[in-house]
């Protein structure tokens, strides 16, 4: 046997075969696809998530400025009055305080108040549903913060009619 004839003999016998090893690298290059595919997916979502959350930051920044700004409102009209008055200069007020603390503010949170005996109660809310909430007292010429309260308006579809299992 001449030397070529010997080693083509022990290629057949002994060589690898390319069949397990191709299927192999296909199984191998379908899972990074999908992996590929689910990385992008995630990142996408993880996005999307992070520019909502950051709009809802934003909105109760603005939703707190607001509040805060009608508080030191609220606090320099106390101070100004009666302490026994008090109360009552606030109540006669309160609709300029608003506009006062808003003024400027165009497509921001919307604030409204009303007076509760010795109590203001404020609701600020902003475009996208999110609010705050907040008691302030009045006593003499002190105003307190009695509750404040960062909230969400949800409005509840109910379109969806889920089977119940009854006819």
């Amino acid at each position: 046997m001449s030397g070529r004839a010997s080693l083509r003999a022990r290629a057949g016998t002994t060589g690898v075969r390319m069949g397990p090893i191709s299927l192999f690298a296909l199984v191998v290059a379908l899972c990074l696809a999908v992996m590929a595919v689910l990385a992008v997916t995630t990142a996408r979502a993880s996005s999307a998530l992070a520019e909502r959350q950051a709009a809802f930051t934003a909105d109760d920044y603005a939703n707190e400025a607001v509040a805060a700004e009608v508080l030191a409102r609220v606090r320099e009209a106390a101070g100004a009055a009666e302490p026994s008055g008090a109360p009552g200069a606030v109540g006669r007020r309160l609709e300029a305080l608003l506009a006062e603390a808003s003024a400027g503010d165009e497509g921001g949170p919307v604030a409204s108040a009303e007076m509760d005996g010795d109590e203001v109660v404020l609701h600020v809310e902003s475009a996208s549903g999110r609010c705050l909430d907040a008691v302030l007292t009045i006593s003499g010429n002190e105003v307190g913060v009695a509750s404040w309260k960062a909230t969400t308006l949800w409005d509840e579809d109910t379109g969806d009619v889920l089977w119940t299992g009854r006819d």
